[in-house]
Order: C-alpha cells, then structure tokens, then sequence
C-alpha cells in the first residue's frame, strides 16, 4: 500500500466510523480540535509527513487534528523553553549522553523535569514513576537497576503521556571518495565525535559537513538540544566520553576511583591547554562544577544539585561529593558536561554584556577540545580547525559546518561533491536516491533513538489518560515505517529502544492499530459522538 491508498482508506475508515455511530448520544463538548507541531520539511522531511499521518488517522475517532510544521529552533522555544504547545513531534536521536536510561525515564518522565529546559515538557506526573526514576538513579547495583527501569517503561507505556511511534535508524551520507576513516558511533552515526576527530579529508584536510540548519548558540551553560551538543564535543572536552559502543571512556580525567558510592576521586590530566594557549587545571574542573550549579544550566542542573561539593585534594585530583548516589553520573554529567574555563567565565555576565550567562551566544569560544572556533557566520557556516597541542589530535586539519537550509540542497551538494559529509539524519527518500550515486555511501545506522508524540498533559483532552491510551491504538506505526522511513524504522512501543538491548523491557510491546478498541476504551470513559460522528466530551467537560 502506498501513501495515497493509505490516506484514501483512512478516510473510508474514518467515514464507516461516522455512519456507524450516527445514532450515539451527545455528552458533552466536541473535544476541540487540536494540532501537532513538529519542524518543517526543510530541517526533516519525514516529520511532517508523520504529523499528516497522525492527523488523518485521528478522524477514525472522529477527532480533527492539524499538521503545524515550523521553523525548528523556533519550535524548540515554544516546547521546551515555554511549553507552549498541543502536541509535539519530535525525534529524540540516540545521542551518547542518552544511552544510559536515565535520560528517557528520568530526564524525560519526571515531573521535577517539568520546568523550562526540562525535557518532561508533556507535564506528565505519576507518583509511582517519580519514585522509580529517583530509586534507578540512585541504584548503583546494575541487575537491581534494571528491575525499576523495566517497571518505568510498563508504566510510561499504560499511562501514554507521550506515545512512542517508531525507532528509526539514523540516515546518512558521506563522500568516500572525500572522507576516510570515520568511526560510526550508536545513535550518532558518523556525525558524531569519533568521526569528527579520526576522519582523514583529502585535499587541503579540511571536511565540508553539511547541515540544514544553524545552531542557535555555542553556550555550554544553555545547551539542551542534540545540534548543539554536538558542536560544543568538539570545542570544549569533557572528563569523560562516550565511546562509539556506548561505554563511557575516560578523557580529560586519566582515571576515576569510587572512594565510596557517594565519592568519586578523577585524576585530571597535565599535558591540557586551553585554545588561548593557558593550560587547563584543576581549579578549571571544580570552577565548572560550581558556576554550572550556580546559574542553574538546565540541562545538568538536576544532577548538579545532587553534588554537594568539589574538591581538590591533590595537584591533579578532583574530588567530587554527592549527596546521594549516583548511578548515571559518570555518562549523564562527567560525560556530557563541557569543561569552561575559569578565567574567562569568572568575568562573566559582568564583562559580557548579559545579565545571565544563559543568555550568552558565545560566538568565540575558548575552549580545551580538539577543535577550535575559526569563526562563525550565523545562518552559513562555522569554521573548526584542529588543535593540534590537544592531547588526541584530529586527523584532518579541520572541518566547515555548512548550513544548506533544506536536507534537498544539502543532498544535491553531496551529490555534487561540494559536501563530503551529513552532520544529522537525512530523509530515508534522499539517502535511497543517494545509494545510486558513484563515490557516495548513503545508509542507516543503528540507534536507540525514537520518534515520540508528545501530549500537552497540562491540558485537554490529554489531561486524561484514557483518552491518551485510545490514541496509542490508532497510531499509523507501520505506515510511517513504510511509506515515509522506508523501511528504516520499526514500529515502537517502549520509550528504551530495543538497540539499548540491556535496558529494554521487551514485555512492552507494539499494540495493534485497532479503531475499535481506541473507541471501546474512550467510550468505556465516558465520551460519546454526536450524530455526524464527531468526538464528544464526557458530560459538563469541554474544549
């Protein structure tokens, strides 16, 4: 079945349902129609297709829902940052720093996570899971862990507070006739850090990425979002890394000891330099700690309130204290939080013109990583060049972050040979076409990210679990792993994907796409439909 038979038989079905409940009783309101916001075709393709999908197959229910595809970082402010929204299409990519499952069902299902630059912008709140995210968090006895991570996936997946749609594999593109020697990495493909430091480029070394949007800021205090994590890894280094199979690795820190299950002792390496040529100390390390903390970098500031202190026994050692343990601390913090240092953050906001260092577009970075800032033209490109004292080197001399503005242009540039390499995913549909072009890898990669529908669960209807239950079994799963990911992607259920192998529950598992039971279970809860097969409120509840 292709797309348009797919449209036209959800609208034959939606109209059987019409006539077959023209008889129903009217309860209450018509349940208001509703829209899903998700980026436009320029920065993904497949997202507003899979909105298009969503939508048409919520006229089985009899419920009109709208596509609303919008600027991508614009998007972002209004979900995350404002929580101003209905329903969000988002794809929450595998990135390293969420291999451990504390992002997804803490970071994305706790409601102390419900705040701006918290990733619990649904505002879902379960007294069970709350306890379950603290208890596996803390859990540092791994099997002991697994239990609880296993129990939040069965309850996330009862409750819907968010519906998990499918697990795509992350489409890509690369000249190998312009690039060597990149190192694919889980839920990054080769976009990620261990491509950027061991590619070789031909020619004057210097790899053309391409992307189809810009970042927003090159601040390692206000980072929230995958894009921008992706740049400040190569500009600013960590204490640790996580590997291309997903374990953490040490980096910045030689080595860790656990003085005990709330101490962690790091042995910070020597031979650092900052990218102005001052080198890197200890005091840099506890400085970071304590100005993240301070000024509350949302992304970390859950973990850092755990910390309750940083010191610096020795020459070259960090002590770190918590207040209790931590099980995800080394990949979600010692991995993913970007060494600042001290004598150019210290002066700021005073000297830089803000009020809040959030508020920091940070266009010149100083940093420690392998890569340094050459420049930065917003809405073109940002220039990296190797930092060559650093103490693990890039292979080419450096690379240009070119933004395309549409995932077409930037194929066609690939195509054309004037861009060696995708930063993101590019459109399942662009990466077939690319496979018959000579010099031109084009594939998926393994990931354990997913394509999620998140539910405003502020409001209604999907203040109401039942509701939000009906619409997991009128999802199109296998239409939008056809037809729009083309077979890059199964069909989801649990928010761990089945690629994390070790975290995920496989007693959730995908329901079948079944009007009948969506509108058992809503009527079961008190809707009704009105005589034109419209969608109806319970009695006295409305909009």
């Amino acid at each position: 079945m292709d797309r348009r038979e797919f449209v036209k038989s959800a609208a034959a079905l939606a109209a059987t349902a019409v006539s077959g409940i023209g008889h129903a009783r009217q309860i209450g309101a018509p349940v208001a129609k509703r829209s899903i916001l998700t980026c436009t075709a320029q920065f993904d393709p497949a997202r507003p297709e899979i909105a298009r999908l969503v939508a048409q197959s919520c006229k089985s229910i009899g419920w009109e829902v709208e596509a609303n595809p919008i600027d991508y970082n614009q998007g972002i402010q209004k979900v995350i940052m404002e929580h101003d929204f209905e329903m969000f299409l988002v794809n929450l990519t595998g990135t390293s720093i969420r291999i451990d499952p504390d992002f997804f069902i803490r970071g994305v299902h706790y409601s102390g996570e419900y705040k701006p630059g918290g990733f619990n912008w649904m505002g879902y709140k379960n007294g069970r899971l709350d306890t379950l995210a603290i208890a596996q968090s803390h859990t540092m006895n791994i099997e002991d862990r697994k239990k609880l991570v296993f129990e939040a996936q069965e309850i996330i997946f009862k409750d819907q507070p968010g519906t998990v749609l499918v697990y795509p594999q992350i489409t890509m593109a690369y000249r190998s006739d312009k690039l060597k020697g990149l190192v694919p990495q889980i839920g990054e493909g080769i976009g990620g850090f261990w491509s950027d430091v061991n590619m070789e480029a031909v020619g004057d070394g210097l790899s053309r990425t391409g992307a189809s949007t810009d970042v927003k800021h090159l601040n390692p205090l206000a980072v929230v979002d995958s894009t921008e994590f992706a740049e400040l890894a190569i500009i600013y280094d960590r204490l640790f890394r996580i590997g291309p199979g997903g374990k953490p690795v040490p980096w910045a820190a030689t080595g860790m000891k656990m003085i005990d299950d709330k101490t962690i002792d790091l042995t910070i390496r020597s031979d650092m330099r900052w990218h102005d040529g001052k080198p890197v100390t200890v005091e840099d390390v506890q400085f970071s700690f304590k100005y993240y903390k301070k000024w509350k970098a949302p992304f970390f500031l859950t973990a850092l309130n755990n910390v309750v202190a940083v010191e610096l026994p020795s020459a070259n050692t960090v002590r770190i204290r918590l207040e209790d343990p931590s099980a995800p601390f080394v990949s979600n913090v010692l991995a993913a939080m970007s060494i600042i240092p001290k004598h150019i953050w210290e002066g700021i906001p005073e000297n830089a013109n803000v009020d809040d260092p959030l508020k920091l577009p940070n266009d010149k970075p100083v940093g420690s990583g392998p890569f340094k800032v050459d420049y930065w033209r917003r809405g073109s490109e940002i220039k990296f060049s190797a930092f060559r004292e650093h103490f693990n080197p890039p292979k080419c001399a450096g690379m240009i972050r070119i933004v395309y503005g549409s995932q077409d242009a930037l194929a066609a540039a690939i195509e054309r040979g004037e861009c060696d390499r995708t930063r993101y995913i590019l459109s399942p549909a662009l990466v077939d076409r690319l496979k018959a072009v000579k010099n031109v890898v084009a594939k998926g990669y393994r990931s354990h990210g997913l394509y999620h529908l998140s539910y405003n669960n502020k409001i209604k209807p999907f203040d109401d679990p039942a509701f939000r239950q009906a619409l997991n079994h009128v999802m199109p799963r296998k239409m939008i792993s056809e037809l729009v990911l083309l077979g890059y992607a199964d069909p989801g259920a649990s928010i761990i994907s089945p690629v994390n192998e070790f975290w995920h529950n496989p007693a959730v598992t995908v329901p079948a796409e079944d009007v009948k039971t969506a509108r058992d279970i809503l009527a079961k809860a008190g809707y009704g439909w009105s005589p034109q097969g419209r969608l109806l409120h319970r009695r006295g509840e409305g909009q």
